[in-house]
């Protein structure tokens, strides 16, 4: 970047004043030269010729011819002549007149000796003199680009320039020279610089509004890349790019900056899972709602916690939070209804399913919310049906059972057998474990009444049947439940299906025998 040319004018005008004030100096010295050389006798040639003028004023045209015939004999021109006769008549003059006045020699007012100007003010101080106005805002915006250079970036003034009218002398005028060691010395001079704000709060300084817009790309660029029916990228909070003018120490480069805002993201905390643990009990441990952790862990299955898991229990939170609005495509299962016929062999809430119901699928078109990633919302534009569902039958028996058992179970559910009664992992373990896939049908091992239903601590989904005698039963780990408590049931009826609710490695049953209260090796009981 060149520095500031003045126009040529103002050179003039420069070395005009330079010019000045080198004759302002000769003058001077001639002054006082010539006012010491004639002061002294300026009162006396006044008396003098004042006291001879009267006599000689008669004479004076035969003076004046005297001595024009005296010098005619003189080889002088014309011009010679008259040029002498003015002069003699000048000194004259000067002698009555001007030299005469004593008083006013001796005031200086011989000679012009001052002139108007301004006084240049910066931050309340005299930075210097200048004849106008211009040439010390020209010089000032020199010093600005000389700055700007320095920095590399644009700059700004602090305070400004102003102007007080003065009468001076002439070697009073500040040259170029001056003047800009003056304004360098007083100047505050700042950079401009772009602030980055969110919700009011100050992210970062940067160089240029191109670096601040590039650091906000990045950022939103870590959250939209792979989406591809991507229709918006925001901030969650309200984001702004300020110029302000700072200090050239105060500004930050775009990495400094970025890895503050990531400095400020909340550490996602994860729990490992352990033996036991389920998706209820941990929830419950962490004070955190259970659908928000199942939101949370979207794409893990809580009936299949293995110890070891990695459970997220916070989303990732941030200075600055981007917002992503896209349309997805997905299939999703149809439900198929459920129709349910009754049957008077059978005895009552026990079932029959002589038809399977089969889901159908579907296409859905939504509109999908994330905050940093995590899904927030989501709205469904629209769905469209690819596959019809089958709806399942049921059959219910309608005769009603008895509600004493024989007192010869049945195998309550098909599998193997994982767990014996006894001790087990340094404790009684009370029942035995019988393992196959999740769904597997679960029916009671001998007639009865369902004493409980529901959802019993590290039992999972449990079922209690009273069989009479003080024998009770219990169906623990269940993924769903068929009958409701009070309810009567018969030797071999469907009274739910296997999971691994609850205090559970895997989809298993397990299964007890209690005498008055008491736990019994089911193995003794069964066939």
């Amino acid at each position: 970047m060149n520095k500031l040319k003045l126009p040529i004018w103002e050179k003039a005008l420069s070395r005009a004043a330079h010019a000045k004030k080198r004759v302002s100096e000769i003058h001077k010295k001639a002054k006082t030269m010539l006012t010491a050389f004639i002061k002294p006798w300026a009162g006396k040639t006044k008396s003098w010729i004042s006291a001879k003028a009267k006599p000689v004023k008669p004479y004076a045209g035969k003076i004046k011819a005297w001595v024009s015939a005296g010098l005619s004999n003189i080889k002088l021109t014309h011009v010679g002549l008259k040029q002498l006769g003015i002069l003699f008549m000048l000194v004259v003059f000067l002698a009555t007149g001007w030299v005469g006045n004593s008083d006013v020699a001796a005031s200086g007012e011989v000679f012009a000796t001052t002139m108007q100007a301004y006084k240049v003010i910066l931050k309340g101080q005299a930075a210097g003199y200048v004849c106008n106005q211009e040439s010390a805002n020209i010089i000032m915006d020199e010093v600005l680009q000389d700055a700007a250079e320095n920095y590399g970036m644009e700059v700004t003034l602090e305070d400004k320039l102003s102007f007080e009218p003065v009468v001076i002398a002439p070697e009073k005028l500040s040259t170029k020279e001056e003047l800009e060691s003056s304004f360098r010395r007083l100047s505050d001079i700042n950079v401009n610089a772009y602030v980055i704000y969110a919700d009011g709060e100050k992210l970062g300084t940067l160089k240029s509004e191109e670096d601040a817009r590039n650091l906000l790309d990045s950022i939103k660029d870590n959250y939209a890349d792979d989406a591809s029916g991507l229709e918006e990228v925001t901030f969650k909070e309200k984001v702004e790019i300020v110029e302000t003018p700072v200090e050239f120490h105060e500004v930050q480069d775009i990495e400094s900056v970025e890895a503050k805002i990531r400095e400020g993201q909340e550490t996602v905390e994860e729990y490992t899972v352990k033996e036991g643990d389920t998706f209820w009990s941990i929830s419950k441990a962490f004070d955190i709602d259970h659908d928000e952790l199942l939101r949370l862990n979207p794409d893990m299955d809580p009936e299949k916690l293995k110890p070891g898991q990695n459970i997220c229990l916070s989303y990732p939170k941030s200075l600055l939070n981007v917002v992503t609005t896209e349309v997805i495509e997905y299939e999703a299962p149809v439900p198929f209804e459920t129709e349910t016929r009754e049957d008077s062999s059978m005895f009552k809430n026990e079932s029959k399913v002589i038809q399977e119901g089969k889901e159908g699928l579907k296409l859905v078109e939504a509109r999908l919310i994330k905050v940093n990633g995590i899904e927030q919302d989501k709205e469904v534009i629209s769905e469209k049906v690819i596959k019809e569902p089958v709806k399942k039958i049921v059959v219910k028996g309608t005769k009603t059972p008895v509600s004493r058992g024989s007192g010869k179970l049945i195998w309550p559910a098909r599998g193997r057998l994982t767990s014996r009664y006894g001790r087990r992992w340094g404790r009684l373990h009370k029942g035995i474990d019988i393992a196959n896939s999740r769904g597997t049908p679960v029916y009671a091992a001998d007639s009865g009444k369902v004493i409980s239903t529901g959802y019993n601590g590290g039992y999972g989904n449990l079922v209690k049947i009273d069989h009479g005698g003080g024998m009770v039963t219990y169906y623990a780990h269940l993924s769903k439940i068929v009958v409701s408590s009070g309810s009567s049931v018969s030797k071999g009826q469907l009274i739910g299906y296997m999971g691994s609710t609850g205090r559970s490695t895997g989809p298993h049953l397990h299964f007890e025998v209690r005498i008055n209260g008491s736990p019994r090796n089911p193995i003794s009981y069964l066939p």
